[in-house]
């Protein structure tokens, strides 16, 4: 009896379908929504079935964990594709699944550098495809395998050395580990017993580094740290196209007066005090600087309490010869006398949410396309904002948080905290909005310095140098405020990932490709 149950668990039907399945769903249960980290330690035992199929079938199977994966982890999609796109059930789903077949082809790729290389069991060969693989994939919304360690924050420390990709090699490897541990239980202290002990070398230095870091990098008051006082007001503002056009002028200011009284009571009930008031994109429906009955009231706001002001609106530009607007999607800086201090334009826009792509070259797609699509034009230059005469911060503005290096291009290293506003209301109550925020995380490591982020419909908060969560998280779609203060250390923190970026992985994507080039072109067979 045992011996069939066995034998139809190694079917091949099982191995390329049922198994995939179960492997995708342990890789989504994982993050965010979900935080069941421990079941991917069952992950190895159903890629190590399905690494005994032929390739090409091995390949679909690992495709099919990929859609799994996608399915679980990027239903908000289908969400938005309603309310905002304005399609049918059936046509949002097909966008759906068109996306998760798709999205993440990296899975097929690792299946295909696998059986290439020999199917090795070694743990660190298998995490080392995997990243090659992650890394040369492009994707629409930069998802990583190591952003599943955020509930296990122990093991996300090294992210200030080789940034997101090297925590996908660290979970890939840490769930590796028990299942080769237990295939090779005769051999540890013989055959295996160099490999095993750079195992255990490679635990102890991820988890004794994740200690110290976390001891190390705290928002603990102490002498030689210099204090900022914050204000976050999650607006809850209505979703309109171009910031309310479908609302009447009276109740987009009703909205925006409520704005200004909610960020008072903030700023009054403050325990220490208010150095800066951030609202998050898309909080006014006016664009502020083209009126001055809106500008001014925030103005007030600012030289009567001694604060400055983050305030995310729509920017009007000029206009081109196509008749066509320019518009931008812009965080506008107030200081402390209430002038405009410096304002920063979204850089990386969303395709089919803040642009249309060709349409420049092709304009008549917007005969075609829902009214709810807007275009904006990108802006060009990183700022980084000073608050005080020892304080600067950087903002960023909605996804910009989640792509990997995107802050190099900023002088960071001046910057003592980052700023992030957004308006994750595009997703509706589902599980998006909490995923982007783990997939921001990261950037609060790599680069050890805090991480403000402040959504219109939430949930917002406030993350430390070492991606713990210091502040209340927001509810979704309520109004709410957060007061916090940050104690920064006297020199804003340089890591190695601040200054070396992303070379571990070039390196190793330049070591895996030359293995294969000389394995496809020059090996010398007897």
């Amino acid at each position: 009896m045992a011996q069939d149950v066995i034998s139809k668990l190694n079917s091949e039907k099982v191995l390329q379908f049922i198994y995939p399945v179960l492997a995708g769903c342990c890789i989504f249960l994982a993050f965010e929504g979900y935080n069941i980290f421990p079941i991917l330690f069952l992950l190895p035992f159903f890629l190590n079935g399905m690494r005994r199929l032929p390739i090409r079938k091995k390949m679909t199977a690992y495709w099919i964990m990929a859609t799994v994966t996608n399915l679980g982890g990027f239903g908000w999609i289908q969400h938005v594709a309603i309310d905002f796109g304005g399609m049918p059930f059936l046509a949002a789903l097909g966008v759906l699944l068109l996306f998760s077949l798709f999205n993440n082809l990296n899975f097929v790729l690792w299946a295909y550098l696998e059986r290439f290389f020999g199917e090795k069991s070694n743990p660190f060969i298998i995490a080392a495809f995997f990243c090659f693989a992650e890394q040369v994939n492009p994707q629409v919304f930069p998802w990583y395998f190591g952003a599943s360690l955020d509930s296990v924050l122990v093991l996300y420390q090294t992210a200030d050395i080789w940034g997101i990709i090297g925590l996908s090699f660290v979970a890939i490897t840490v769930i590796h580990i028990p299942y080769w541990l237990w295939q090779n239980r005769q051999q540890l202290f013989s055959e295996r017993k160099v490999l095993f002990a750079g195992q255990f070398l490679f635990l102890a230095v991820i988890l004794g580094y994740g200690s110290w870091a976390l001891e190390r990098y705290n928002n603990n008051e102490a002498p030689g740290k210099k204090a900022v006082g914050l204000s976050l007001i999650q607006t809850n503002t209505a979703m309109e196209k171009f910031y309310g056009e479908s609302q009447s002028v009276d109740e987009r200011l009703k909205e925006f007066y409520n704005i200004i009284h909610l960020s008072q009571k903030a700023i009054e009930s403050h325990p220490g005090k208010t150095d800066l008031v951030v609202w998050p994109e898309g909080g006014v429906h006016f664009p502020i600087m083209s009126y001055e009955r809106i500008l001014n009231p925030i103005a007030d706001l600012a030289k009567r309490n001694g604060v400055g002001v983050a305030a995310g609106s729509v920017e009007l530009g000029e206009k081109k010869e196509s008749g066509r607007r320019e518009y931008y999607n812009t965080q506008i800086v107030l200081d402390t006398e209430g002038k405009v201090e410096s304002k920063y334009r979204k850089i990386v826009l969303l395709a089919f949410g803040e642009y249309i792509p060709f349409l420049e070259t092709f304009p008549f797609l917007e005969q075609w396309l829902p009214e709810t699509i807007s275009h904006f034009t990108h802006g060009e230059e990183k700022p980084v904002f000073k608050l005080k005469e020892n304080i600067n911060w950087l903002p960023l503005i909605c996804y910009e948080d989640i792509i990997a290096g995107f802050i190099d291009g900023f002088d960071h290293e001046k910057a003592d905290f980052f700023v992030n506003v957004t308006n994750d209301g595009w997703f509706g109550k589902t599980d998006a909005s909490h995923l982007h925020k783990q997939m921001a995380r990261p950037r609060a490591v790599e680069y050890r310095k805090p991480l403000v982020r402040v959504l219109n419909t939430g949930s917002s908060q406030i993350l430390d140098s070492a991606g713990r969560t210091i502040s209340k998280n927001t509810g979704l779609y309520v109004q709410d405020t957060i007061n916090a203060t940050l104690y920064l250390p006297e020199q804003p923190a340089r890591t190695v990932y601040s200054m070396i970026g992303n070379t571990p992985i070039y390196i190793l994507i330049l070591i895996i490709f030359g293995l294969w080039v000389r394995e496809k072109f020059f090996k010398v067979t007897e």
